[in-house]
């Protein structure tokens, strides 16, 4: 039985397709995880082999629901949210996790599931060198869902349906994956990933320090307006940038420069903010809401996107009309 594994990885694509010689699953966005199974007793390492067994303690019973004395699963460790969608905003509320390396309270009120979608080995045998469709099932036939273990089950044929499924729903995305392919421990093209993402045109209020050999700046400081007309702080948008758009973005903000903090309240940054005034509107791609502003809870300092990424500037937009939704009014 291997004490190691590295789990195989999906190159990114752009959009959806068809094809009968693929495999669809829905993307859970959490925490990878293999879990070791051995004489009852549970052990889960992440993708960088670090132990998360402790971190999760509610996990220990996955066991419980597995036909077999050993065995080793690759899956998702994954906290849904009020809809039953997985939230990578709240998987952060439970581990105190935050962008940037900063830390905050353990949330252990947040409960987690784990998510099973491969079968690496099976009581003496290892599965990896057998095609991804016969792993599947054969993972389906050891599972008895309950507690706290979930089979992910997969799609034929249909990637673009369920694409547009998984956008309908507001999740993550889709993975597609060869019915045949054998499990690598890299990435590969023999799986992929689609993810979904939106788009918001948002005001720029002010621009951060660079960091390392970055020219100008780091990234620019986003914003909302609510029905108060109080320009809300949603974030920063650091990537999208070419050395081009770099400098022409720093002449526009420097014209714009101003002592004046045009946020309501206080920003959170992990460098120093300089501020501008809001004349530009930005358009903005990002994968989702932060757990709090989903909910429709705003805090003062505002509800976050996250991995937000600048698309470029929206001359033909007021930047009054960049308004919060109403979920946050």
């Amino acid at each position: 039985m291997p004490t190691a594994i590295s789990p195989m990885l999906a190159t990114p694509v752009d959009k959806p397709f068809d094809g009968p010689e693929w495999l669809f699953e829905i993307k859970w966005d959490g925490y990878r995880a293999i879990a070791f199974i051995e004489n009852g007793k549970l052990r889960l390492v992440s993708r960088n082999q670090n132990e998360l067994t402790q971190r999760f303690p509610e996990l220990k019973d996955l066991p419980n629901f597995i036909k077999a004395k050993n065995a080793i699963l690759d899956g998702e460790v994954v906290a849904l949210d009020e809809q039953g969608r997985a939230s990578f905003s709240l998987m952060q509320q439970r581990t105190g996790f935050r962008p940037g390396g900063k830390r905050a309270a353990i949330n252990a009120d947040v409960p987690v599931l784990y998510y099973a979608f491969d079968l690496l080995y099976l009581d003496g045998y290892d599965w990896r060198k057998m095609p991804l469709e016969e792993r599947k099932r054969k993972l389906v036939s050891i599972i008895e869902t309950g507690g706290s273990l979930r089979y992910s089950d997969h799609y034929e044929a249909h990637g673009k349906a369920l694409f547009e499924m998984a956008k309908a729903k507001g999740l993550e995305g889709i993975l597609a994956k060869k019915r045949d392919s054998i499990y690598q421990e890299r990435r590969t093209t023999e799986w992929l990933k689609i993810k979904i993402r939106h788009h918001l045109e948002c005001v720029i209020g002010g621009y951060t320090e660079p960091e390392g050999s970055r020219a100008h700046f780091g990234s620019i400081v986003l914003g909302l307006y609510d029905k108060q007309g109080r320009l809300i702080h949603v974030g920063q948008a650091g990537s999208g940038f070419d050395q081009k758009s770099l400098a022409e973005m720093w002449t526009l903000l420097k014209q714009r420069e101003t002592k004046k903090n045009p946020f309501y309240g206080e920003v959170e940054a992990l460098r120093k903010v300089y501020w501008v005034k809001p004349e530009l509107v930005a358009e903005i791609e990002y994968a989702e809401w932060t757990a709090s502003a989903a909910s429709g809870k705003i805090a003062q300092s505002g509800p976050k996107l996250r991995a937000p990424v600048f698309l470029g500037l929206r001359d033909d937009k007021d930047p009054k009309e960049c308004v919060l939704g109403e979920d946050f009014l």
